[in-house]
């Protein structure tokens, strides 16, 4: 009886063992690598992309993929021999001990993958038999690789065949096969961020954007990095403040959770109380050769509002004005609302400082009857603004008219350039055309106004009226300062 139940024990094990050593052995193939590059920067580095159907096998629970997955590196010099030429994969193919075998071996979940699940590895000179760096002669020499996946299941006899994928396409560097490095990469687009809590209750901010394909191609080929920008309200930008050099990147991702306290950006994160801004750009920085990156996305904020109650086509420059820090909070509740007197100077005065980085400083003697609001008192120091009537009202909650906005707006840019004086503003718009409407200006406000109508700060209506008498809105005003700001060097020159 005892000799009847070993024997059954014996048969059943042998039959669940089966599937296991025969699928071992079958001759299946894996995928092979996929996108094979290879380039240059401090030794020969070599990338490929793993197959996701391959991905899938090693990350799943299916009991006949239960082992190890090694990527296998043939090479050869020039029209020299391959040096592990072999149909087959087995544990005595290469030796964790030889030098000349070490890098061209090894454990696939070892190997950092980016997102598009592209691996990266590199070879020293002892890779490949040599003494020194120098004796990589990429002048002189083409070095050719070619990749294979090779599986080892947990159960596999100590020597047998490996499950092995076919080899990849060859590819070469040297001599004329040398790949250049990048020089241009598009820019990331549709960043978008969303603040979120850890298990902490602690905030941090998740991150996605869209990458191009071409930036996609691109890390094929060259090991592409994310770089992260951020700031707090109207400081600087990180990387303003530290340069490229102490600026890391991440892997190549189209997510990642970003939480600026661990970085020790800042000290705190909260959200109530600050604005937070985002832009990210993508950067290539070998050793070597000069540092390749994009421009920047889009740039994201998270707090409280920038402005509310826009007109959709003025959104776009707001979103650029908000960035830079031109809008005041006593505005930025109803920006399709007139703007009056009084907040004009409070833009004006701010748009000063941000634009020469100087402190505006209130008129040692002057006073209003109407007010003591201390921006209008600098924005009078400046010769922003001046006062109403007999100079002793400054009429605070007046609405803007478009010819004092255009009046007030060019003594702005005088603050920040004395160069643009009302004497050169009169010989720059000589040749300016006059408006239909010029008979409803006053006089101060005829050569202001062309000279915003000359440099496209604002046209008017389009149709050759500026419209003198009309209000001018808080968007108007923020949006026109803008335009003088980014189209200076027109004037200026």
């Amino acid at each position: 009886m005892q000799k009847r139940f070993l024997s059954l024990l014996l048969i059943l094990t042998l039959i669940l063992s089966t599937p296991i050593y025969s699928y071992a052995q079958s001759g299946k193939s894996l995928p092979a690598p996929e996108n094979v590059n290879v380039y240059y920067d401090q030794g020969i580095r070599l990338r490929w992309t793993i197959p996701q159907s391959l991905c899938d096998l090693f990350e799943g629970e299916d009991p006949a993929w239960d082992g190890d997955f090694y990527y296998c590196i043939d090479w050869k010099v020039n029209d020299g021999p391959w040096h592990f030429d072999s149909p087959n994969v087995s544990s005595y193919t290469y030796d964790w001990d030889l030098d000349t075998h070490v890098h061209f071996f090894g454990y696939l979940n070892n190997v950092v993958s980016d997102e598009a699940n592209v691996q990266d590895v590199f070879f020293v000179h002892w890779s490949f038999g040599y003494e020194t760096d120098e004796e990589i002669d990429l002048d002189n020499n083409k070095y050719t690789f070619r990749v294979r996946i090779a599986f080892e299941h947990y159960d596999l006899e100590e020597g047998s065949n490996f499950i092995t994928s076919p080899f990849s396409e060859e590819v070469s560097i040297g001599g004329a096969s040398q790949i250049p490095s990048p020089e241009k990469i598009d820019a990331p687009t549709n960043l978008k961020v969303e603040v979120k809590n850890d298990d902490n209750s602690k905030p941090y901010f998740a991150l996605s954007w869209t990458n191009p394909s071409s930036v996609d191609k691109l890390n094929e080929a060259f090991p592409i990095r994310v770089k992260i920008d951020f700031k707090v309200g109207n400081g600087q930008w990180f990387s303003e403040e530290q340069g490229h050099d102490w600026w890391s990147g991440i892997v190549y991702t189209s997510t990642e959770d970003f939480d600026p306290v661990e970085k020790e950006y800042v000290d705190s994160v909260v959200i109530e109380e600050n604005d937070y801004y985002f832009r990210i750009l993508y950067a290539y920085e070998p050793v070597d050769d000069p540092r390749v990156v994009s421009e920047f996305s889009n740039v994201v904020k998270i707090g409280t509002p920038a402005y509310q109650s826009a007109s959709p086509w003025a959104e776009k420059e707001l979103d650029q004005a908000a960035e830079l820090g031109f809008i005041t909070d006593s505005i930025k509740g109803k920006m399709n609302a007139p703007i009056t007197r009084e907040e004009f100077a409070e833009v004006a005065v701010n748009f000063y400082e941000i634009v020469t980085g100087n402190k505006a400083e209130v008129h040692p003697t002057k006073t209003f009857k109407d007010t003591t609001n201390p921006e209008i008192l600098k924005a009078f120091n400046l010769g922003i603004t001046a006062g109403a009537g007999d100079g002793t009202i400054f009429e605070p909650k007046g609405n803007l008219l478009r010819q004092q906005m255009a009046a007030m707006i060019t003594r702005t840019i005088t603050a920040c350039y004395p160069e643009i004086n009302p004497a050169f503003i009169e010989n720059d718009v000589k040749n300016v055309d006059d408006f239909k409407d010029q008979s409803g200006f006053l006089a101060y406000g005829i050569n202001p106004a062309k000279f915003m109508a000359k440099y496209k700060i604002t046209v008017g209506d389009g149709k050759g009226n500026f419209g003198p008498n009309d209000t001018c809105t808080r968007e108007q005003a923020v949006m026109f300062l803008l335009r003088a700001y980014l189209y200076k060097d027109a004037y200026l020159d």
